[in-house]
């Protein structure tokens, strides 16, 4: 263990021990609000570099801390094993290799991980009930006037929700006029009630 820490603080593995405190800097950081850590690595110049790495999907935040760790990993291993004993010219010239090696290692690594680490963070946009707009309501209620009506309704991904049917002053439905079991066509959607305003089914839907 001694060993190991001590190489931690020395040449080459000090530089990967630097990045990872940035990196617990970073997360520290993120932990009080004081930093995104989702910002994504694409954002400003690092996105030409990791673009064709397939690198970009994932937060620069946890790309530098994977590097970092990898890259301590096989640096600290290589250090305890190939520098001890060593000095002069010999030393030096080891170290950089070591580092080197080190570096090259870390990245092949982010490269074979990031890819499976992307779909985590993909951001899903929620379903809109604007979605809906277009589609075709089938009445489950009554009935359906300017003050209620229920009717189910299919989504794009073919899940079906039940969802609030409205007829509206000088529309083509009249209210009433739907009835259970009718179709309806979801022409808009009120934010503010969650209702939608019905029309009448267009022919060459209903054929289809």
């Amino acid at each position: 263990m001694e060993d190991v820490l001590n190489a931690s603080i020395e040449f080459p593995t000090l530089i990967f021990t630097a990045i990872l405190a940035i990196s617990a800097i970073l997360w520290l950081l993120s932990l009080v609000g004081a930093l995104d850590l989702e910002l994504d690595a694409t954002d400003g110049i690092l996105d030409d570099a990791l673009e064709p790495l397939n690198l970009s999907e994932v937060p620069a935040t946890v790309l530098l801390t994977l590097f970092g760790l990898a890259g301590w990993f096989v640096c600290v291993l290589s250090s305890v094993f190939l520098l001890d004993g060593r000095s002069g010219t010999a030393l030096v010239v080891i170290s950089i290799v070591i580092g080197l090696v080190s570096a090259v290692a870390a990245l092949v690594f982010l490269m074979w991980v990031a890819p499976k680490l992307a779909s985590v963070f993909v951001t899903t946009t929620a379903p809109s009930k604007r979605d809906l707009l277009g589609r075709i309501a089938e009445v489950r209620s009554a009935t359906v006037t300017d003050t209620a009506g229920r009717g189910e309704a299919t989504w794009p991904d073919g899940t079906t929700s039940t969802v609030d049917l409205r007829t509206v002053s000088g529309t083509d439905v009249a209210p009433g006029e739907l009835q259970r079991g009718d179709l309806a066509l979801l022409v808009d959607w009120d934010e503010a009630t969650d209702n939608f305003t019905v029309g009448h089914v267009p022919a060459e839907l209903t054929d289809s």
